[in-house]
């Protein structure tokens, strides 16, 4: 396994932009805590069939961020009007951890989308995404398009709001290059020994 990695094709040095830009580096790097910070108190987050406080969307990046490996993030074309910045993204990436229900499956994905995140005083306020979250269910298998289906389209089964961790969460001796060293089925252990015994406050 390798460490993340974030390439920006059109990059927009304008400072909406950069703050954008910056929320996701903060989620590649698992730097929770910078995260937080570029985040105001009252965040929301709409998009593929989710609305998120500030502290689900933060324990919603952290279950992606353990439950994917060799993290290749494009930002291929960053647009800024006035409070707004589109990105269009895609990433390449592997499958070893559990994710929407889904066992893992180690298989190679691509996930592509678009998100749109509202800037005010160096803080994201709202964020709308839409991925092609379907195309990466299918590239997971059945498992994980049975979990698209009661995630998204709704079987009236009432889900679990993701949980936001500690901001040491994913980092093994302060790092999380080191978490991303690790196997799959390390990941998962890990995963499963901090969760055992997280604490019930940040």
């Amino acid at each position: 396994m390798k460490k993340a990695t974030l390439t920006i094709v059109n990059e927009n040095t304008s400072a909406n932009a950069q703050t954008a830009i910056g929320v996701s580096l903060a989620i590649l790097e698992g730097n929770w805590e910078k995260l937080d910070s570029l985040l105001d108190t009252n965040f929301t987050y709409t998009g593929d069939g989710y609305v998120f406080t500030k502290d689900q969307y933060i324990g919603f990046m952290q279950e992606m961020r353990g439950a994917f490996s060799n993290f290749d993030m494009f930002l291929e074309q960053t647009i800024h009007e006035g409070d707004m910045v589109s990105i269009r993204f895609s990433s390449k990436v592997i499958n070893t951890g559990k994710f929407m229900g889904a066992p893992a499956n180690n298989k190679n994905l691509v996930v592509s989308g678009i998100f749109m995140r509202k800037i005010e005083n160096g803080k994201v306020m709202q964020e709308w995404q839409t991925t092609d979250l379907l195309g990466t269910m299918k590239q997971i298998g059945f498992g994980a398009i049975f979990g698209y289906a009661v995630f998204v389209v709704g079987f009236k089964v009432k889900q679990a709001l993701p949980v936001r961790k500690p901001n040491n969460f994913l980092h093994i001796d302060g790092k999380v290059e080191n978490f991303d060293a690790l196997s799959g089925a390390e990941k998962n252990k890990y995963i499963k020994a901090y969760l055992k015994q997280m604490p019930k406050h940040k």
